[in-house]
């Protein structure tokens, strides 16, 4: 049931992830869906989440705001919990390893997260090429 109650919500999600990456991008409605080859209202109505995109209107979409489908599928991905959140900056720079650190502590478990930090502080006293236990 978790399965289809995401799905239910990938229009929204989608619809909100364009809005969010056009706003960013100081776009307007209109100059996004023309360069799209849609009309604002659609535009309006699949940022709202009541109208679905297929697949390559969100290409198009995509590439009227400048960025990759991954990008907009990966902002889909953190909505729904199944990847890391993110700053966005520019291209060419990382993200911070801390933030992605930070989510993948709050979902381990106690018991898990100790072993992690123990195998940690193991390879921490290892030396290259020491074979010792």
């Amino acid at each position: 049931m978790r399965a289809y109650a995401e799905s239910a919500r990938l229009p929204e999600l989608f619809g909100r992830a364009l809005r969010e990456r056009r706003e960013e991008g100081g776009r307007s409605l209109r100059s996004v869906a023309e360069a799209a080859g849609i009309s604002p209202t659609h535009l309006s109505e699949v940022e709202r989440g009541v109208k679905e995109l297929s697949l390559a209107r969100l290409g198009g979409l995509a590439a009227a705001l400048g960025i990759s489908v991954g990008e907009l599928f990966l902002d889909v991905a953190i909505a729904l919990g199944a990847a890391p959140p993110r700053a966005r900056r520019p291209l060419g720079f990382a993200p911070d390893p801390r933030d992605e650190l930070d989510w993948a502590v709050g979902r381990l478990a106690d018991a898990d997260l100790r072993a992690l930090a123990a195998f940690g502080s193991f390879l921490a006293t290892q030396r290259k090429g020491d074979t010792a236990p």
